[in-house]
């Protein structure tokens, strides 16, 4: 636009010819170790006593490793508790594709139940609880959790990481992620395979629930898939 205008003549000069852009941000990389998630699930009733619903919220997060604004954003209707799945449309996924995540008996415990559609539903207004809240919430708690700053995007990721050690294979850890990228690689896989991994997701995601729950009480085996206990 600078160039543009320096071209017409409404400049004399680019005051930004030159300049550097600035470097791009580091990914995060922290994932909770098993003390830290421990402690962190224990120490929630207290540092959020006052948001319950925060609470499921987050537990949620690390139980399923979807993304925040999807937990908070859950409805009734994308719920089949029968089949215990839970059914996200495109309209409320990050990639725009429908999503799939079978649910541990767990994540059932923690959704609970709802008299009202939203499962989390915004105490101070209609909708749904907004995952900014949630993480504002989070970075203003920071000293009552008992661990070095953490986000609730962290939780994503620290549960990926606990199912890829317990030997789930990362064309499955790309579906429970909702990853195209990975679960759509390349021309052959686009095309040719339209396998959905439900029952290897299930498997998955029930595995680490369990590793989750041993985690919390404090002695847990670590069990991965095919491989016998270690």
């Amino acid at each position: 636009m600078l160039r543009w205008a320096v071209s017409r003549g409404d400049l004399d000069n680019n005051p930004i010819e030159g300049m550097r852009k600035p470097q791009g941000s580091k990914p995060r990389e922290r994932v909770l170790s098993d003390d830290e998630i421990r402690t962190l699930w224990n120490a929630l009733p207290q540092a959020l006593a006052r948001n319950p619903e925060y609470q499921r919220v987050i537990k949620l997060c690390l139980v399923t490793g979807q993304r925040v604004g999807e937990v908070s954003g859950m409805t009734r209707g994308e719920l089949d508790l029968k089949h215990r799945l839970w059914r996200l449309p495109g309209a409320r996924t990050k990639n725009g594709h429908p999503h799939t995540v079978p649910l541990s008996p767990l994540a059932i415990e923690l959704i609970g139940k709802a008299d009202g559609e939203q499962v989390f539903p915004n105490s101070k207004g209609a909708g749904a609880l907004p995952p900014i809240v949630v993480a504002q919430t989070i970075y203003s708690a920071q000293e009552r959790f008992g661990i070095p700053h953490w986000t609730v995007h962290d939780l994503r990721r620290t549960a990926l990481t606990n199912m890829a050690k317990l030997g789930i294979v990362p064309i499955v850890l790309g579906h429970i992620a909702n990853h195209r990228t990975t679960t759509k690689a390349g021309m052959t896989l686009s095309v040719y395979v339209q396998h959905a991994y439900e029952k290897e997701k299930r498997e998955a995601l029930e595995l680490w629930a369990d590793r989750l729950q041993g985690i919390i009480a404090g002695g847990a085996e670590v069990v991965q898939l095919g491989k016998g206990k270690r």
